[in-house]
């Protein structure tokens, strides 16, 4: 028989068993289930169209999530038809921001065609669209036809030559040198030169009717176009150029300008030596002849008696300004801003002796300029 001891004992140990198991289970890890992630397509938005040509045209997209998961390509769908997707016409991006903003260039278009695009961004789980927008390429648009005042051939001959030039001044044969203009001292010769000839004098020809009023000690020559030059608002762009051989003599002063029709200021040189190696390109603007306000712009020119060219562009800025862009040899020099719009003006091709120039010596009995391939054109839209 087991004793009433044996009991106690045996149901001690039982006790401690199972006290022991039901510690250990309270003990061990915890199951814990996995976190989901949970993944969706990327939304975005598609940009406005711009930059539209007959060709091309530039949108793009705004990424406002990218659906739980990194976007592993980007841009834009093309087609002529609506909601298009990825199996049609794909664009990449030109640039992405860090938010996620890109923007793409689409090329290769058809001109006058309505197209439809849609941004697309991509990550694991598919193929995100943006809303749809659709745009229309502009026509083809026809190289522009200047119109030209001078197309580099006034001189080939002196019937055309006296059909587009006036001699003189456009006020007379006196300016603010020491040379009084007469027609016999320009001439054209062959290959469609103009040549200019300063001859000294040393027989009493009283002063200069201009101001300074300089005693005349030359016989030269000065032309201008026959027609004006006007900066309007259908005429917003205006290139004037031409080639120059010219002396650089202390007392030489070859000049190609234009100046104001109705008043002065205002004024442009394109070409102005005064006695030295050095050009000056100026823009002179103000209400009078008293209040001038000039800006200018000095360059070294290598050998000036060598042929170098010279040009101006004006161009319309506002109903008031034009800016003005000085050129030697296709190499901008400077650019003025003046307020040149709707004035007309003359073009001037002279050469004058003394003044600004300094005293040209007794010993300089000729002085020589030549100019070719004179060429004026205004444009209906600006470049």
């Amino acid at each position: 028989m087991i004793s009433i001891k044996n009991v106690i004992y045996i149901c001690l140990i039982a006790f401690l068993f199972l006290n022991c198991k039901k510690t250990e289970k309270r003990t061990s890890d915890p199951i814990i289930d996995p976190v989901i992630e949970k993944v969706v397509l990327p939304i975005l938005n598609t940009t406005a169209v711009t930059n539209v040509t007959p060709i091309s045209a530039i949108s793009g997209g705004t990424t406002t999530s990218n659906g739980g998961a990194p976007i592993t390509e980007r841009g834009m769908v093309l087609s002529i038809n609506p909601i298009p997707t990825i199996n049609d016409i794909k664009f990449g991006t030109t640039s992405v921001t860090g938010a996620g903003d890109f923007t793409s260039e689409l090329t290769g278009l058809n001109a006058f065609t309505k197209y439809y695009i849609r941004a697309y961004a991509i990550n694991k789980l598919g193929v995100g669209y943006g809303n749809e927008v659709s745009f229309t390429t502009t026509s083809v648009i026809a190289p522009e036809k200047p119109v030209l005042l001078l197309d580099s051939s006034s001189f080939d001959s002196r019937q055309k030559f006296e059909g587009l030039w006036n001699m003189f001044y456009p006020w007379g044969t006196d300016h603010n040198g020491s040379a009084r203009m007469y027609k016999e001292q320009v001439k054209v010769t062959a290959g469609g030169v103009l040549e200019i000839v300063a001859d000294r004098y040393e027989a009493w020809e009283g002063y200069s009717t201009a101001d300074p009023w300089l005693r005349i000690f030359y016989h030269s020559g000065a032309v201008h176009l026959k027609e004006k030059i006007i900066v309007t608002e259908a005429k917003p762009y205006w290139e004037i150029s031409g080639d120059f051989q010219v002396p650089s003599t202390t007392g030489t002063w070859p000049a190609f300008w234009i100046t104001g029709a109705s008043s002065w200021p205002p004024e442009s040189d394109i070409m102005e030596f005064k006695g030295t190696t050095t050009n000056w390109q100026n823009t002179a603007t103000g209400p009078d002849w008293q209040n001038v306000s000039w800006q200018n712009k000095l360059t070294v020119v290598p050998n000036p008696q060598n042929w170098h060219n010279y040009k101006i562009t004006m161009v319309r800025m506002n109903t008031v300004n034009v800016s003005i862009n000085y050129f030697i040899d296709n190499v901008k020099t400077a650019t003025h801003t003046a307020n040149f719009m709707d004035k007309p003006f003359w073009l001037i091709i002279n050469m004058q002796m003394g003044g600004a120039s300094g005293n040209a010596d007794s010993s300089l009995k000729t002085a020589i300029m030549k100019g070719r391939n004179i060429y004026v054109a205004a444009h209906s839209r600006i470049p």
